[in-house]
């Protein structure tokens, strides 16, 4: 009897433990979420932060405009690098520069700062040099791109016309801005 008795004293406090329905429990567990908004947005440049410049478009040293001179950017010389968000519609607009008022159909100009005397240029969109580049009211239409979302390179196609009069001789600069809409 004396094995029985004890064998029920040991098994009180076993029974108890496996009968607790968690009121004396010292942890608990419960879910919470985690999340970000990623907002659309493009870096110019191929950088991690937007570039100063995509360097200029030069046509170079010329002596005389008997004939047009056609030039492409690249990278460095007024290519534009963009990143922007994957299938992000993004539209590029030129503007008419800074000798040329309204419309550019007729062209933009390269103006001597010395002189005031001006080359007539133009910008496109493509390698046909067919579809001028302006900001769609200008008289130019703006270029219109997907993002895939890793850098990518637009290419300006430039020309400058030709003249039967022989240019003073000096440097010629035009500033044209670029925006970007997203």
């Amino acid at each position: 009897m004396r094995v029985s008795i004890c064998g029920l004293l040991l098994c009180l406090p076993l029974c108890a433990a496996l009968g607790d329905i968690g009121a004396n429990e010292m942890t608990k567990s419960h879910p919470f979420t985690v999340n970000a908004s990623v907002v659309k947005g493009c870096v110019l440049g191929s950088g991690a932060s937007d570039t100063d410049t995509f360097g200029n478009l030069n046509f170079g040293q010329i002596s005389s405009l008997g004939s047009d001179i056609h030039i492409v950017s690249r990278i460095g010389a007024c290519s534009v690098q963009l990143r922007c968000n994957p299938e992000l519609n993004v539209i590029l607009a030129l503007s008419i520069g800074n000798h040329v008022t309204g419309s550019i159909t007729a062209g933009r100009k390269l103006q001597n700062a010395t002189s005031g005397e001006t080359l007539l240029y133009q910008l496109y969109q493509d390698s046909n040099y067919s579809i001028l580049w302006g900001d769609g009211s200008n008289g130019g239409m703006v270029r219109t791109i997907t993002a895939t979302g890793n850098t990518q390179e637009i290419n300006v196609y430039a020309r400058l016309f030709s003249s039967s009069i022989l240019p003073t001789s000096g440097i010629y600069s035009d500033t044209v801005l670029l925006t970007i809409i997203y």
